[in-house]
C-alpha cells in the first residue's frame, strides 16, 4: 500500500521537532504545518512523516522510492514509530539506502525491514550531513500475520586460505542454527560478488548455498553496508567465501561473518524454591524438552496464562570447554575390549583343537607299532 508523505522541516534537531498536525476523526492526516519561526532560509529538510493508519495489519518493511542525480544516492535512514505523535520508539536506525551506477552495474538497495511493527505514525529521518531524499514516495509491505522475530547476532572471524586468492573460511565451533548472515568487508569502499559455500564435516566437499553482493561504502561521513543474507543452515559447521577478484576483491583483512538466529524461549514449570540452574554445553546431555501444550494444556500466548519472566543470573563456569568435546565412553569400550578378548579367546581354542584334531592319527599309529 502506499503511503501518504508529508515532508518534515526542521531548524535544529529532528528530535525537537514542533509541528502542528491536523488529523480527520478516523485518525488520518490530513496536512502537517512547522511551527517554527524561524526564516524559511535557516529551515532544512530532516526527514519525512508517514500516515500508516488506515493500514489494516502490521508493517513488514517499507520501499522507498526517490529521484537521486547523476552520482547516485548513498545514505542511510532511521525509522521511528508512534501513535501519538509525541512518543516515538525507533525501529530501524542507520538502515541502508543505495542507488549507485558504475562499470556498467547497478546497485540498489530501497527496501528497509521493520519485522512487523504495528504503529499508526512513521517517521523517516536521516543525519544532518546527509542530502535529503528528493521527491520521496514509500510503499509499505504488509506482515499478512506472519512476524519477522529480532534475531540475535554473534561474530565469526575467519582466516584466508593459503594459496586461494580471494577465499576464507570460517569455522562456527558446532553445527548451530541460523537462518541470517551477514558479511562484514574490511576496508571502506569495497564491493565484491562472492560465492557463500558450506560443509558439515572438513573431509566433506564444499557446497555452494548462495550468491551474493557485499559492499561497505562511504560518502562524506555517511557509511552503509549490504543487507543480511537469509538462508538456512541445516547444521554446517564449516563456511567458505569465495570472492571475484575483479576489482581488487576485500583489499587487506579478512571478512568477519555475522550468523543470526531468533532467540528460544523457555518455559518449565518451577518445583521447589528458587534460585533454580540452567546448565549448557554438555557434548552428553539429551534433548528432554516437552511440546508446550503438555506443560501447560491449552496455552497459547504468555498474556493468557500470565508466566512470570525470570532474569538470568552471574554466569558461573562448571567443568568448562571440556564438556564441550565428546567424553570417552569407557563402558562401550568396556564391552568392545571384552567382546574381542573373547573371539581371541574363542579363536585360540579353536585353533588348538584344530591342531589336536590334525595330530591324533598321527599318534594312534605310533601307539599301534
Amino acid at each position: 500500500m502506499s503511503l501518504p508523505v508529508f515532508p518534515i522541516y526542521v531548524t535544529d534537531r529532528i528530535e525537537d521537532l514542533n509541528v502542528r498536525v491536523e488529523k480527520r476523526a478516523d485518525g488520518t492526516i490530513v496536512s502537517v504545518r512547522g511551527q517554527a519561526k524561524a526564516s524559511a532560509s535557516k529551515k532544512k529538510q530532516r526527514g519525512y512523516l508517514l500516515d500508516t493508519s488506515a493500514l489494516k495489519q502490521a508493517v513488514r518493511a517499507l520501499r522507498f522510492e526517490w529521484q537521486s542525480g547523476a552520482d547516485g544516492f548513498l545514505g542511510s535512514v532511521r525509522v521511528e514509530g508512534s501513535d501519538d505523535l509525541s512518543a516515538w520508539n525507533t525501529i530501524a536506525n542507520r538502515a541502508a539506502l543505495v542507488r549507485l551506477t558504475f562499470g556498467g552495474h547497478q546497485l540498489e538497495q530501497n527496501r528497509v525491514e521493520l519485522g512487523g511493527v504495528r504503529f499508526k505514525y512513521l517517521r523517516v529521518s536521516w543525519p544532518e550531513n546527509q542530502q535529503p531524499l528528493e521527491s520521496l514516495s514509500v510503499v509499505a509491505e504488509s506482515a499478512a500475520g506472519l512476524i519477522s522475530p529480532r534475531r540475535v547476532w554473534q561474530k565469526i572471524s575467519g582466516e584466508a586460505v593459503a594459496g586461494q586468492a580471494g577465499e576464507y573460511r570460517y569455522d562456527l565451533g558446532g553445527p548451530f542454527p541460523f537462518d541470517r548472515l551477514r558479511v562484514d568487508l574490511p576496508q571502506l569502499n569495497s564491493l565484491v560478488q562472492l560465492q557463500i559455500l558450506s560443509r558439515a564435516k572438513s573431509d566433506e566437499p564444499w557446497r555452494l548455498k548462495t550468491r551474493a553482493t557485499a559492499y561497505r561504502l562511504r560518502r562524506d561521513e555517511t557509511e552503509v553496508s549490504s543487507p543480511e543474507i537469509a538462508l538456512t543452515n541445516v547444521g554446517e559447521r564449516y563456511w567458505l567465501l569465495r570472492v571475484d577478484q575483479k576489482g581488487g576483491g576485500v583489499g587487506e583483512g579478512v571478512p568477519i561473518l555475522q550468523i543470526g538466529w531468533p532467540p528460544q524461549k523457555l518455559v518449565f514449570a518451577a518445583r521447589g524454591a528458587g534460585p533454580f540452574q540452567l546448565a549448557y554445553g554438555n557434548s552428553a546431555a539429551k534433548a528432554a524438552a516437552l511440546p508446550i501444550d503438555s506443560l501447560i494444556p491449552g496455552y497459547k500466548t504468555e498474556a493468557e496464562f500470565k508466566v512470570r519472566t525470570v532474569s538470568l543470573g552471574e554466569q558461573v563456569t562448571l567443568a568448562g570447554a571440556a564438556r564441550l568435546r565428546a567424553q570417552t565412553d569407557y563402558k562401550t569400550w568396556t564391552l568392545w575390549g571384552s567382546l574381542i578378548l573373547g573371539v581371541l579367546v574363542l579363536g585360540l581354542m579353536a585353533y588348538r583343537l584344530a591342531r589336536q584334531i590334525a595330530t591324533a592319527p598321527a599318534d594312534e599309529t605310533d601307539n599301534s607299532k
